[in-house]
């Protein structure tokens, strides 16, 4: 029996709870605050001020996880005490405190506070109460911090007039860019938690919230004042080109990709739902973005933040064509501005003779224990192969997928798309590679394996180049479509089917495994690119059952001298198919060995019921590709008795049969 109040059920028993621990909250981090200012004005040192705050807020990041973990008595007696009429007064000042010490000069206060702003956010979450309140005090303080940190007159509609509380603009009006970038990591920080949880109700409300305020703020006056490189009594410019200024950009762009990757796209779901049109804004919002940080990349090309800029912008649109919805004209205008600002990514020549020797990209592209110049140059291949692949995405897409509005816009689309692959091609491999479109030239072959090596040191990114590449036609399908086309398409088509062509990459990609089961097991089981890895297989399986021919026949030759990794080059020494074929079967036999050694490992773990998945479909490939092993074997045996039986009847010789 409870002293003071009793309850109907243990759901209002356990909301009424939470409010008391709001209040409760709210005291403290008013304690708080109000300490930091009495302690101002009697001139403490700013040591002993930012180390008693740390300690106080410390104070408080223990009483949420002791508070929202207990579920005694004294405490439900001491929530008598409290004011119900107060909650929502009370989380509202507790958000406006710990929001306003985001901006705080000492980095660890900032980080506290923005703790304690996740832990709120998940405790709340947790009871089911004022939930919905706490995230929409987040984003108008999000949306007054902008206001308040723009020092130009502000237009109508945009002064914060209509926006929050009072005690919201009592706050934000000491924010700076500083407070608004750690609301964005405050606010990507409490999505990620959202999303381990799955619940698709308060991720509504939390993408609802954020896209409703970022439709009102206008981006156009943000670029206006970053780009604005003059400063106006010391304080236009001066912000711009400030810390502040250039942490901005780099968060905000960070937290839209987290929402990307975060948020899921049902595919049939209503047009105008939260997911659509939060993810509809942020499209919107790329060219605005790439607006706010092409004066950082300019003016400091070499420097990490531009990196990661790069980065970070390359990433969220990469994430962005993977929903459906996409225009075809937003994918045009992608295009042409990695043509005009990614040159010297795009047009870096894939070469075999310098091999890409990235050391470790696990956790961050930007790896710091390497030499000055290796960093650059591991930075280079990060962005590179980031740029490339956009580029192919964005480009065949154009070119073999229907996001067309009509017949016109579709040739259009098409046009562009080849003019610019046709471009990167030819400044990659000469035009003479393709003369002879019957074999597979050693400069062509080259290039498929200079390619595949770029990516192979991030396997993530190598799965979803390995499966956009499975978009282009095998040699000769595209020209079967009875479609009269011009002669550069023609060309085109077969340019692709040269460079990229499936078959073809596969033997590559087992290649660079050095035929290591082991290995394709490994991707198959992880938790990050386990169902990559499976939808590759599955597809490019298919893929060589159908073209078996092309699979059992291209030659190529392997130097394992200089393979210190797991992984080995593939080189092509000659170019023509008759020189090569006496190299053929032993790299025939490492593959059939490698895929069946695979398949029965896979039945192994799944007889025991220790595959993470259903491999039931990758098994059905993988037999079927036994099949055809088992075939060729018979066949070869019969072409061997064969030509003994004709040397020892005919004395006709071995290389006058491979003539006939």
């Amino acid at each position: 029996m409870l002293a003071v109040k009793g309850f109907r059920d243990s759901g209002e028993r356990k909301q009424w709870r939470e409010k008391m621990i709001v209040s409760r909250l709210h005291l403290l981090i008013d304690r708080c605050v109000r300490r930091r200012h009495a302690e101002g004005e009697v001139n403490l040192p700013a040591e002993a001020m930012e180390k008693d705050m740390l300690l106080s807020l410390s104070q408080v990041l223990r009483e949420i996880q002791s508070c929202f973990d207990s579920d005694s008595e004294e405490g439900e007696e001491t929530a008598a005490a409290s004011p119900e009429s107060k909650d929502h007064l009370c989380l509202e000042r507790l958000v406006a405190h710990l929001v306003g010490l985001l901006g705080a000069k000492n980095v660890h206060v900032q980080h506290l506070a923005g703790n304690i702003l996740v832990q709120v956010s998940e405790s709340l979450v947790e009871s089911g109460s004022q939930w919905d309140d706490f995230i929409r005090f987040l984003c108008d303080s999000l949306h007054l911090a902008l206001v308040y940190s723009f020092p130009l007159p502000s237009p109508t509609g945009f002064e914060g007039s209509n926006i929050g509380s009072d005690v919201l603009k009592c706050e934000m009006k000491k924010a700076d860019w500083c407070t608004v970038s750690g609301i964005f990591r405050v606010l990507r920080n409490i999505l990620k938690r959202l999303s381990q949880e799955e619940n698709e109700d308060v991720i509504d409300v939390y993408l609802d919230s954020v896209n409703s305020t970022l439709a009102k703020i206008p981006w156009c006056r943000v670029n206006t004042h970053f780009s604005n490189r003059h400063a106006h009594n010391g304080t236009l410019g001066s912000i711009g080109n400030s810390e502040e200024g250039t942490v901005f950009p780099g968060n905000f762009v960070q937290f839209l990709s987290t929402v990307v990757q975060q948020v899921r796209f049902p595919e049939d779901s209503d047009a105008f739902g939260t997911t659509h049109l939060i993810l509809q804004k942020i499209t919107e919002l790329v060219p605005d973005l790439l607006r706010l940080c092409q004066p950082k990349l300019e003016s400091q090309s070499g420097s990490s933040m531009s990196r990661y800029l790069v980065h970070k912008l390359l990433v969220l649109m990469i994430r962005l064509t993977y929903q459906s919805n996409i225009k075809c004209s937003i994918l045009l205008s992608w295009l042409q501005y990695l043509q005009h600002h990614f040159q010297r990514f795009l047009q870096h020549t894939l070469n075999r003779n310098k091999p890409v020797q990235d050391n470790c990209l696990e956790g961050s592209p930007f790896f710091v224990s390497l030499s000055d110049r290796d960093v650059n140059e591991t930075h280079s291949n990060h962005l590179q192969r980031l740029s490339v692949f956009l580029f192919l995405r964005c480009s065949l897409t154009l070119l073999y997928t229907s996001r067309h509005a009509d017949k016109d816009c579709e040739f259009d689309c098409r046009k562009k798309g080849m003019e610019g692959v046709f471009k990167w091609i030819e400044q990659q491999v000469p035009g003479d590679t393709f003369s002879n479109h019957g074999t597979y030239s050693k400069k062509s072959v080259d290039f498929s394996t200079c390619f595949i090596q770029l990516f192979m040191h991030e396997d993530d990114l190598l799965f979803k180049v390995l499966l956009q590449l499975l978009s282009v036609p095998l040699a000769g399908e595209e020209l079967l479509k009875g479609e009269e086309r011009l002669l550069q398409d023609k060309e085109i088509c077969v340019r692709l089917s040269t460079l990229f062509n499936p078959v073809i990459l596969f033997w590559i990609f087992l290649s660079e495994l050095h035929y290591d089961h082991q290995v394709l097991l490994d991707y198959l089981i992880s938790k990050d690119i386990g169902a990559s890895c499976a939808e590759y297989l599955l597809r490019c399986l298919r893929t060589v059952c159908d073209s078996w021919t092309l699979f059992v026949e291209f030659p190529f030759e392997e130097n394992i001298n200089d393979s210190t990794s797991k992984r080995r080059r593939l080189l092509v020494e000659t170019p023509e198919v008759e020189q090569n074929q006496i190299l053929h079967p032993q790299a025939f036999e490492n593959a059939k060995e490698c895929l069946l050694s695979l398949q029965n490992s896979i039945v192994r773990l799944h007889q025991k019921k220790l595959f993470p998945y259903n491999p039931e479909a990758l098994l059905r490939r993988l037999s079927r590709f036994q099949e055809l092993c088992l075939l060729h074997e018979t066949h070869a045996i019969a072409i061997l008795l064969i030509e003994k039986y004709l040397t020892s009847q005919f004395g006709v010789s071995q290389s006058q049969l491979r003539f006939y």
